[in-house]
C-alpha cells in the first residue's frame, strides 16, 4: 500500500536520492495520466512520459518515450563496418579485412570472412644450425651474437701431492682417506661421510670391596680413542654403630636426641633431631634405642587448625581466650545450623546470655518469634491448625513471604453456653425472638433469657437463607482465611498450647500497609493513604513532592520494529508489515486503542532520522507500520504517544 499525499510536496530545491520511477508493462496498465507524468515502461526497457500531443495519435495527449526528439536519429557504417539496431540498443562491428601484408619476419594468414574474419599471425623461421655469426634477438628488442667460452681445462690442488690439469672431458675423482667415505648424487652433489666408530664394552664384576675404574683414555689427531687404561680400586671395610643418647631435655628448648654414628675407626657422626619450642618434643631413649617425638605440654599453633573429629577440654578451671570473632557458621560450602549449647547464665555485663535471660529479659511485653513465612498454607513455624506451636502472650512474628493463613471454623451447641458470646470475628446483638449476626464489634454479649430462634440477614453477615437455631442446636461456624503480606505483625492475644488448633480471634494481625492509598471514581469514595510512585514516570524529592518527568512521559513508549512480542513481521507481496500490539503490558496495557495513539517511524541509530511509512490502525489495539520491499528487523523503531 503506498502512502497517500494529499497535497503538493514541496522539496525546496533539495535531491531526491535513491528513487524509483513506478513500473508498468505497458501505457494501458499505467492508465490516464496527467502532463508530466512518468512511469517505467517495463516492456519497452524505458522511461515514458505523457505529452499534449502523441506522435503516434497526432492532437491527443499519451505517452511518448522520455528523449525521443532529441535522440540520434542515424548511424552511418563506414568501410569495413556493419551497424544493427534493435529497441534501445545499436551493434557496431568489423565486417572483415580489407589486406593482409607479410613482414619481414612474420607471415600473416586471413581465415573466414565477414563478420568472423581471423587473421593468424606466425613466424617465418626455420630450423638451422647456430654459429657464431647466429644472431639472436635479445629483451632490449637488439639482434645480438652470443660470445662462445674458449674453456681448455682447470687445476685441482691439495696439501701435498702434484698439481694436477683437469682438461676438458677429464673426471676428477674424489676418493676417501681414513674412515673417510665420497659419494655422488643427482643434481651434481658430492657428499663426504665420516664413518662410524664401533666398540666393545664390557661389564667388570665387583667383589666385596674390589672393582674396576677407568684410569685414562688416550688418543689420535683426529680424536679417535687409541687406547683406555683400566685401574683396580679396593677400598678399606667400615662398620657403623648407631647408639641413641638423649639430647636437650625440659626445661631447655627446643628439646632433642641424638644418635651417633661410630664406624670401625672409632671415628663418631652425632646426628640431632631436634623439636621445635611451643609445638614439638623429642627425646632420646638409650634403654630402647629410640627417637620419641610427642607434642609439647602448652602447643603454639602458628597459624590455622582444622579439626575433623570432637574438641574436648578435660581440664576445668581453665580460661579460653578468643581474640578473634568466633564463627559458628561452619567450614565453606557446609550449612550453619551451628548454636552454642548448655551456656551459663551471665552476670558480668560483658558476659554473653542465653536463651532463657532474654526471654525473661522481655518478659511481659512479648518475644520477638522471628519470620513467618506465609507461602504455604499452613505457614512457618505453624501457628494455624491442629498442629500449632506453643506461644505465650505476646509473642510475635514478622511476615517474611506472603501468603493465606487458615483458621478452623467453630461448634457451638446453646444459645448460652458461651460459644455465641461477642469475639473480633462474631457479634450478637440483642432482640426479641431474632438475633442478628454481623461483624461490628460492640461488646454487647447475649443478654440473660435471650433465646436464639433464628439467625437473619444483616449488613455484614448475609445467609442465603434463614437459619433456626433451638437452645440445643449446634452451631458450625466454616473456617476462616486470613491473608498476609511481607512486613505485617502477628500477635499471641493470650497464652496458645500447642496442638490447640487456635481461632483467628487470639491473633491479632497488624497490616504493615493498612493506610495504603487506593483507587476510585471520586474523591469522597477513595481511600486516602501512603502511596508509591513507578519511577519510570515520576521523580519524587526527599521531602516528598512528586512531580511528572517530562523525558519519562507516562503515555509514550518506543518499541523497535523487530520481529518478538510485542511485535510480529510479515513480508508479502513486495511489502514488509510490522504489527504492534498495544495492549502489552510493556506498552500502554489492557484497554489501549490503537485510534488514540500517534506513531512518528524512525531510524534505529543515530542520527535517528525520521522516516515515512504507512501506518494503519486496527478498530483494536493493533498498529501496523508498511513498508514497500523487504526491511529487515531492528533497523527502525517507532514513537508512540497515547492521546
Amino acid at each position: 500500500m503506498a502512502i497517500n499525499f494529499l497535497n503538493n510536496v514541496n522539496l525546496n530545491s533539495i535531491q531526491v536520492q535513491d528513487i524509483a520511477i513506478e513500473n508498468f508493462i505497458n501505457e494501458a496498465a499505467a492508465g490516464g495520466g496527467v502532463l508530466g507524468q512518468m512511469y517505467f515502461d517495463t516492456t519497452r526497457d524505458t522511461m515514458m512520459q505523457y505529452v499534449a500531443n502523441d506522435p503516434a495519435n497526432p492532437g491527443n495527449p499519451g505517452y511518448i518515450e522520455i528523449g525521443t526528439t532529441s535522440a540520434v536519429e542515424s548511424l552511418i557504417a563506414g568501410a569495413g563496418i556493419g551497424i544493427s539496431a534493435a529497441i534501445g540498443n545499436i551493434t557496431v562491428r568489423n565486417t572483415g579485412l580489407i589486406s593482409v601484408l607479410d613482414g619481414t619476419y612474420i607471415d600473416l594468414t586471413k581465415q573466414g570472412g565477414g563478420d568472423n574474419t581471423q587473421l593468424t599471425a606466425d613466424l617465418s623461421a626455420v630450423d638451422g644450425t647456430s654459429v657464431l655469426a647466429t644472431r639472436f634477438l635479445s629483451k632490449d628488442n637488439t639482434w645480438d651474437v652470443p660470445a662462445f667460452d674458449n674453456y681448455s681445462g682447470w687445476n685441482l690442488s691439495g696439501q701435498s701431492g702434484t698439481t694436477q690439469l683437469i682438461e676438458s672431458g677429464d673426471t676428477a675423482l674424489f676418493t676417501g682417506g681414513t674412515k673417510i667415505t665420497t659419494a655422488v648424487a643427482a643434481t651434481d652433489v658430492l657428499t663426504i661421510t665420516h664413518d662410524p666408530t664401533t666398540r666393545t664394552d664390557t661389564t667388570s664384576a665387583v667383589t666385596a670391596n674390589v672393582f674396576s675404574v677407568v684410569n685414562s683414555v688416550a688418543t689420535d689427531a683426529t680424536g679417535h680413542v687409541t687406547a683406555v687404561d683400566i685401574k683396580t680400586v679396593t677400598t678399606a671395610d667400615t662398620t657403623y654403630t648407631l647408639p641413641v643418647t638423649a639430647g636437650t631435655v625440659s626445661p631447655g628448648t627446643p628439646t632433642s636426641g641424638i644418635i651417633t654414628l661410630t664406624d670401625s675407626n672409632n671415628v663418631t657422626d652425632p646426628v640431632n633431631f631436634k623439636g621445635t619450642a611451643g609445638r614439638i618434643d623429642v627425646s632420646g631413649d638409650a634403654g630402647s634405642s629410640s627417637i620419641i617425638i610427642d607434642l609439647t605440654d602448652d602447643v603454639t599453633i602458628a597459624d590455622n587448625l582444622t579439626v575433623s573429629g570432637v574438641i574436648t577440654q578435660q581440664q576445668t578451671g581453665e580460661t579460653n581466650t578468643f581474640s578473634s570473632p568466633f564463627n559458628m557458621g561452619g567450614i565453606t560450602g557446609t550449612p550453619a545450623p551451628n548454636k552454642i549449647i548448655n551456656l551459663a547464665t551471665g552476670t558480668d555485663p560483658k558476659d554473653a546470655v542465653n536463651l532463657a535471660q532474654v526471654e525473661l529479659l522481655v518478659a511481659g511485653v512479648g518475644v520477638f518469634q522471628g519470620g513467618y513465612n506465609a507461602t504455604t498454607d499452613p505457614g512457618v513455624p505453624v501457628i494455624s491448625g491442629s498442629a500449632n506451636i506453643r506461644l505465650d502472650q505476646g509473642d510475635y512474628f514478622v511476615v517474611s513471604h506472603d501468603g493465606d493463613i487458615t483458621f478452623s471454623g467453630t461448634t457451638t451447641t446453646g444459645a448460652n453456653s458461651g460459644a455465641l458470646d461477642n469475639s473480633t470475628a462474631l457479634v450478637l446483638a440483642a432482640a426479641n425472638t431474632d438475633v442478628a449476626v454481623g461483624m461490628d464489634i460492640t461488646g454487647t454479649g447475649v443478654p440473660p433469657g435471650i433465646t436464639i430462634l433464628t439467625v437473619t440477614n444483616s449488613t455484614n453477615f448475609v445467609l442465603s437463607s434463614a437459619i433456626t437455631i433451638a437452645n440445643t442446636t449446634t452451631l458450625t461456624f466454616s473456617d476462616q482465611v486470613v491473608s498476609v503480606e511481607v512486613g505485617d505483625f502477628i500477635f499471641a492475644n493470650a497464652l496458645i498450647t500447642a496442638g490447640s488448633d487456635p481461632a483467628a480471634s487470639e491473633y491479632t494481625i497488624v497490616q504493615s500497609d493498612a493506610n495504603i492509598a487506593g483507587a476510585g471514581a471520586t474523591d469522597g469514595a477513595t481511600e486516602k493513604g501512603v502511596a508509591g510512585f513507578d519511577s519510570a514516570s515520576f521523580d519524587v524529592s526527599a521531602s516528598g513532592w512528586v512531580q511528572l518527568n517530562s523525558q519519562r512521559n507516562p503515555y509514550g513508549a518506543t518499541q523497535t520494529l523487530d520481529n518478538t512480542s510485542p511485535v510480529s513481521r510479515v513480508e508479502a507481496n513486495g511489502f514488509t508489515t510490522f504489527t504492534i500490539n498495544l495492549a502489552d503490558t510493556t506498552l500502554f496495557g489492557a484497554g489501549a486503542l490503537a485510534k488514540n495513539v500517534a506513531a512518528e517511524v524512525t531510524q534505529n541509530v543515530a542520527p535517528y532520522q525520521t522516516v515515512y511509512a504507512d501506518v494503519t490502525r486496527s478498530g483494536s489495539a493493533s498498529i501496523s507500520i508498511v513498508f514497500s520491499g523487504s526491511v529487515a528487523v531492528d533497523i527502525y523503531r517507532v514513537l508512540l504517544t497515547h492521546i
